[in-house]
């Protein structure tokens, strides 16, 4: 009988060792948050160093789903995958909808223009601007410009191609993030241009967790917290840290 109740607690954890943990990684994560091979296969880079470990701390493989920023939500509240990183319930219309894991590190937001041009200090230098965004991407502090038409939001789907269309004077800056800045600084030539720090406070950064299944939802929740007391986050950030700026 006890062999039959155990064997009852351990049903719910063994149905999930046998699932896939279904990780939202969408390709307009930029590197090196999300690396991806010609083939758009995920292949490295800080998503995939942390959702691995996460999944061997849950005995699971991982499915990696590919997806466009605005559905990232519908399918974690609609049971379609089970974690998305790199958000901040901020930036979520229905962050109430959600789960969320601890904060796992803080990002500092930059922009990028050509060393030629004036420093940018706050919103009054951003007035009548056009203004270089990541598709997909929420930028909260620059959203009233935004809205006001007082400076113009032009999105595209990389770091890359918004520093080469500031380079050919299509944009005239370009809002970017201190890891994938660093990044772009290791395998282009940046000597033309020229970071600013935004002036908001770095943005905490979690992940979102499909709220459908609470047994697992503490699984994850604790393998990060362990994760982050074992300095196994740490150590994945530092791998792709970039000292110059």
């Amino acid at each position: 009988m006890l062999k039959f109740v155990c064997t009852l607690l351990l049903m719910p954890t063994l149905l999930f060792a046998a699932e896939p943990l279904r990780a939202v990684v969408s390709q307009t994560n930029t590197a090196p948050y999300a690396i991806f091979d010609q083939q758009q296969r995920l292949v490295d880079g800080i998503a995939k160093d942390l959702l691995d470990a996460v999944a061997a701390r849950l005995n699971r493989p991982v499915q990696y789903l590919d997806l466009p920023k605005g559905r990232v939500v519908e399918w974690l509240i609609t049971d379609k995958a089970d974690i998305s990183c790199f958000l901040n319930p901020e930036w979520i219309p229905v962050t109430y909808k959600l789960i969320w894991t601890p904060v796992l590190f803080h990002t500092r937001q930059y922009i990028v223009r050509r060393i030629a041009d004036n420093p940018v200090r706050s919103n009054q230098d951003l007035l009548h601007k056009r203004i270089g965004t990541t598709r997909g991407f929420s930028y909260p502090e620059l959203q009233p410009l935004f809205e006001t038409n007082a400076a113009v939001r032009d999105d595209a789907e990389s770091l890359e191609k918004n520093i080469q269309r500031l380079q050919q004077g299509r944009v005239d800056l370009v809002m970017t993030v201190d890891l994938s800045f660093g990044h772009y600084q290791r395998h282009f030539d940046s000597s033309k241009l020229a970071v600013d720090p935004l002036w908001a406070e770095p943005a905490q950064v979690y992940c979102a967790l499909n709220p459908h299944h609470r047994l697992q939802v503490e699984q994850i929740q604790k393998s990060f917290v362990l994760m982050q007391q074992q300095g196994v986050i740490d150590k994945a950030l530092q791998r792709w840290a970039h000292r110059s700026i």
